[in-house]
């Protein structure tokens, strides 16, 4: 029995379903590959059709309008299938479906498209010419020849006579007449020329040799660009899903359009409207009013409005608008407007707007605006505006300007502005700078911080008594217009114990060659046995200064105190304030004043007054 089984489901069966298959093929082309044998002499087309349906046992069923059924024909055919025979005997283009005994003729659709095919050869070596451009002005339209020359330009528009234009760096132009369809094959020799690379060709090219258009335009496409890189058309709209690949097809970069909208990414001569694209837009020459991409726009020529990206916008000329990217703006030449950036922001020529940008913003030549970044602006050339950065603030050249950093700011030349951040760097400051450290190789402005080093400018060292405490250090740097003073001071006598530190300003006036006077106010906070009841002393001190030598200054003079709170009571040991040999007065109900004084020694490794 098993055996059987096998015999059934390996041979029988199998075989079964081929007989059927062919039959079934058999039964639906019998009718058209049945062998006919007909002769006709100058008799109407329907009277020959139903001659042969007669042979066979069918009917045919067709329109009087689509087959001249009174037409007179004269044929001979013996044993020939049907289709054959029909085929023969309309002489035209109609395709034939079999329904039963019936055999239907219709007319075959047309053609959609036309075409123009050739070669194109060098008229000099007769060798081919590959990757030149032809294409039709009026219908848009275009095609590279091959690596053996040869083209094939697709028309979707029969519209003859048509003039086909054929371009390629190196050769001369050359525009063809086609007449008709039936002239739509033709040989091109091209000939040869110096390139002229003429201010427009140069221009045109820049959107091609960025890396971004490298990578998602095709190098026909680029290639084909540049060939025709001295015609430019402009139109309402256009569509696509990638560069080539759309309402203008090849021919999209040499488009400027009103509106266009690129569902992945596209590749246009520019845009006098808007364009919104997936992925990406790239331009070759200018953009008005808005550019939208959701990752990059590229753009050789002249912004004029708003680009928005997620990721990155380029302009190779300049910028008069907005910038918004997630990542960088990059402009070529000036920027005119605002840039956005999660990420970077660059202007290589000048700059008159702001520039925001989450970590950098970089300006190669003169900027007039505002840099606002979370980690780093960097100015090239003279800059007159704002920085802000979390960071850094860095300007290359002369600045007027103000730089607020968190961290800080970098001024390479002259600094006419202020500078603001925990660090601040002039090479010659003629402004302001606030910081904790402040730094300049020169400076004719002021500097207010805990340090302040001028490399020209006042550094000393002081030794010092006064009524609050005996013993005092005090460190004084900056320039005689404004100095800092950080002091540390101590008293070690029995029942006089106490310990102060202090930061506060100065100012020197010269009276003579060896004689100055200065201006201090400080601020003392003491120790007197609890950190959680110290004293603030606020202190405005005069000194007169003589110079005992090239280094040495004996300083000395009077003192007026202020204690912001005399109910603090010191623990045992430590001094009491105000000094109980002092006469004091009230100031207010808690605060107390009196006179003091302060002399001392300093060695001055700066700059002498």
């Amino acid at each position: 029995m098993n055996y059987f089984k096998f015999i059934l489901f390996k041979t029988v069966l199998p075989a079964i379903v081929l007989m059927a298959g062919t039959l079934s093929f058999c039964t639906a082309q019998k009718i058209l590959n049945k062998p006919v044998s007909i002769t006709a002499n100058r008799q109407p087309v329907s009277e020959v059709l139903q001659t042969i349906g007669k042979q066979g046992d069918f009917y045919f069923s067709y329109n009087t309008e689509v087959i001249p059924g009174d037409s007179v024909v004269t044929i001979s055919f013996r044993d020939l299938p049907l289709k054959t025979v029909l085929d023969r005997l309309l002489a035209g283009n109609y395709l034939y479906k079999e329904t039963g005994d019936y055999i239907i003729i219709q007319k075959a659709p047309a053609e959609k498209y036309a075409y123009i095919s050739g070669s194109i050869t060098d008229d000099e070596t007769g060798k081919a010419v590959d990757y030149a451009s032809v294409y039709s002005k009026t219908l848009l339209v275009s095609a590279l020849s091959g690596d053996d020359g040869s083209f094939r330009l697709k028309l979707r528009d029969r519209s003859f006579p048509l003039v086909v234009n054929i371009s390629k760096i190196g050769y001369a132009d050359t525009s063809i007449v086609v007449q008709s369809e039936r002239d739509g094959k033709f040989d091109v020799r091209l000939r040869p020329r110096a390139i002229d690379l003429d201010e427009v060709m140069v221009y045109n090219s820049g959107a091609d040799r960025t890396w971004l258009a490298r990578l998602f335009v095709s190098s026909r496409l680029r290639a084909q660009s540049r060939n025709i890189g001295r015609f430019f058309v402009s139109l309402p709209y256009q569509a696509s899903l990638t560069p080539g690949l759309g309402t203008h097809g090849r021919m999209s970069s040499q488009v400027t359009n009103k509106f266009s909208l690129n569902l992945l990414g596209g590749y246009t001569a520019g845009v006098n409207g808007v364009e919104l694209a997936g992925a990406f837009n790239i331009s070759k020459n200018d953009v008005r009013v808005a550019q939208v991409a959701g990752v990059f726009n590229v753009v050789s020529g002249h912004v004029k409005g708003v680009q928005l990206a997620g990721l990155h916008n380029h302009v190779i000329d300049s910028l008069k608008g907005v910038q918004v990217a997630g990542f960088s703006n990059i402009v070529g030449e000036k920027v005119q407007g605002v840039q956005l950036a999660g990420f970077l922001n660059k202007a290589s020529s000048g700059f008159k707007g702001l520039q925001i940008g989450g970590v950098g913003n970089l300006t190669d030549q003169i900027s007039n605006g505002v840099q606002i970044a979370g980690f780093l602006n960097r100015s090239g050339d003279d800059f007159k505006g704002l920085q802000i950065a979390g960071a850094i603030n860095l300007s290359r050249k002369d600045m007027a300007a103000t730089q607020v950093s968190g961290l800080l700011n970098i001024g390479k030349s002259n600094v006419n502005g202020l500078q603001l951040g925990t660090i601040n760097y002039a090479k010659n400051l003629k402004g302001v700078q606030v910081g904790i450290v402040n730094i300049a190789d020169s400076s004719s402005g002021y500097s207010f911080g805990i340090f302040n080093i001028i490399k020209n400018g006042k550094g000393s060292v002081s030794v010092f008594a006064n009524e609050i405490v005996p013993f005092n250090v005090a460190w004084k740097t900056g320039t005689r217009r404004i100095y800092s003073i950080l002091t540390i001071g101590a008293s070690m006598g029995p029942e006089q114990k106490a310990y102060t530190v202090g930061f506060g300003f100065g100012k020197d006036f010269r009276l003579s060659r060896s004689m100055g006077f200065a201006a201090e106010i400080i601020n003392h906070t003491g120790y007197t046995g609890s950190w959680e009841n110290t004293l603030g002393i606020y202190r405005l001190q005069t000194l007169l200064d003589l110079h005992l030598g090239k280094r040495i200054t004996l300083s000395a003079g009077p003192s007026f105190a202020i204690l912001n709170d005399k109910t603090i009571e010191p623990a045992s040991g430590f001094r009491s304030y105000p000094p109980k040999t002092y006469r004091s007065f009230d100031i207010g109900k808690s605060a107390v004043g009196w006179l003091g004084w302060q002399a001392g020694l300093s060695w001055n490794y700066g700059a002498l007054l």
